[in-house]
């Protein structure tokens, strides 16, 4: 293909041989020929000397999956195998520059390869945001000597994917709150308690048939002359299931305090809080049918680990498709949990209920956390008067719509909360805390 300096020659030549045939300039058409001809001879000449398949451009990366803010060291490595030089070589490595950001170094060379002989060159990236990108594609582009030709070529199979987690601090911070959190439970009534035959004396009642006459209190029988017996309670863990909405409109907000972030971070907390409670805990994201998972919840010591690497993966994708993902989730797991759903609510009312309603079909205590997408998407931002009439439009329409559901679903015996950036994690503890200490679950 032509170079810059080809395609401008080219567009000379036809100015030069239209101006020579308008004022029948014969010196005017014959430089113009000449210099057409000089740059059409050049390419298959140009393109027959150089094989572009003979350099081999590699990438080699320190680590693919790493923390928010820290540091990724990227060498690309160019060889040339065959017998001819590469005077005029230049490598450009893309990457998001929305997910990144270049701290030292560059991600281009411009360089000249002899024959049988490697350059390489490094730079590095610190990532802005969490979640799953990809580096690449590496672009190679070959010119002459004079700038009128030159091959393109994007390096095959040359994307590669990494994961960012959360900043480790931050996920220490959110073990550190988890592990007080626990703690505090772990005193006064916050543990979930079952009636029947455990170890901690509850209270007496009066016998019923069926009874099983080990527990009857004799001496409590004889005082009041009706048979009397003792009820005991035990202490029992809780399945606890995270549902998150993972689709498009969830993205909405700062780059890095989208409601989705936010969910994450949430889940991360509420995920490690009751882990520290000896509850089982697991995870499923959802939009579409294409981007449903599921991370089923364990006992594993090491679980709230694979709930990071879990969580590290998703990014916000795809339609909601919440009845459907409601469907999918009570076939894969149809034990009694507490599950929280954590969803922006936007989407048709009659869609949400239908989804509920099939997860209260299968005994699960339901908790909606609705991040209100205004609270979000204009938080932190300095809007004009008219702005702000529309957001404030915007935003009792959408409340409305909440307010709705919030009523339709209070039937349902699922209470529908609405969180913003500055309380989210307070209420989905708090509404863990109360969900323990009322029972809500198995």
């Amino acid at each position: 293909m032509l170079g810059g300096k080809g395609r401008s020659l080219i567009i000379l030549s036809a100015f030069l041989i239209s101006a020579g045939l308008s004022f029948r300039n014969h010196f005017l058409i014959l430089c113009g020929s000449f210099f057409l001809f000089a740059t059409l001879i050049s390419m298959p000449a140009f393109e027959s000397s150089m094989n572009i398949e003979e350099l081999k451009v590699t990438r080699e990366m320190n680590n693919k999956r790493v923390f928010r803010d820290d540091f990724m060291h990227i060498k690309v490595k160019i060889e040339n195998t065959g017998g001819t030089s590469f005077d005029f070589l230049d490598i450009f490595d893309n990457f998001p520059t929305e997910a990144f950001r270049l701290v030292t170094g560059e991600n281009y060379i411009s360089t000249r390869v002899d024959a049988k002989n490697t350059v390489q060159f490094s730079y590095i990236l610190t990532p802005r945001v969490r979640g799953e990108f990809e580096i690449g594609p590496l672009e190679i582009t070959v010119r002459d000597r004079l700038g009128f030709s030159a091959v393109e070529k994007i390096v095959p199979y040359s994307l590669t994917d990494v994961i960012i987690y959360p900043p480790y601090e931050e996920i220490r911070a959110l073990e550190l709150l988890g592990a007080q959190r626990a703690m505090a439970m772990s005193f006064g009534i916050h543990q979930t308690k079952m009636k029947g035959t455990g170890t901690d004396f509850r209270s007496l009642r009066q016998y019923v048939p069926g009874d099983q006459y080990r527990l009857i209190d004799w001496k409590a029988s004889m005082r009041l002359s009706k048979l009397i017996v003792r009820e005991y309670e035990s202490e029992r863990n809780v399945s606890t299931v995270i549902l998150i909405d993972s689709s498009e409109s969830m993205a909405g907000g700062a780059t890095d305090a989208t409601k989705f972030e936010y969910s994450i971070k949430s889940a991360m907390l509420l995920a490690k809080l009751a882990m520290e409670q000896k509850d089982k805990v697991g995870i499923c994201t959802f939009s579409d049918r294409e981007h449903f998972r599921w991370l089923p919840p364990t006992t594993k010591r090491t679980h709230f680990f694979d709930v990071i690497t879990f969580l590290g993966e998703i990014s916000p994708r795809g339609h909601k498709e919440i009845f459907w993902s409601m469907e999918e989730f009570s076939r894969m797991w149809t034990k009694r949990s507490l599950v929280f759903l954590v969803t922006d609510l936007e989407v048709a009312g009659v869609d949400i209920l239908a989804a509920i309603r099939k997860l209260k079909t299968y005994g699960h205590a339901v908790v909606v956390i609705a991040p209100f997408s205004p609270w979000f998407e204009i938080h932190e931002l300095e809007l004009k008067r008219s702005d702000k009439a529309l957001a404030e439009a915007i935003s009792e329409e959408m409340m409305l719509h909440v307010l709705q559901v919030r009523k339709d679903c209070r039937k349902l015996a699922a209470p529908v909360i609405s969180v913003a950036p500055d309380d989210m994690f307070e209420v989905i503890i708090n509404q863990y805390q109360y969900a323990k200490q009322k029972g809500k679950a198995d």
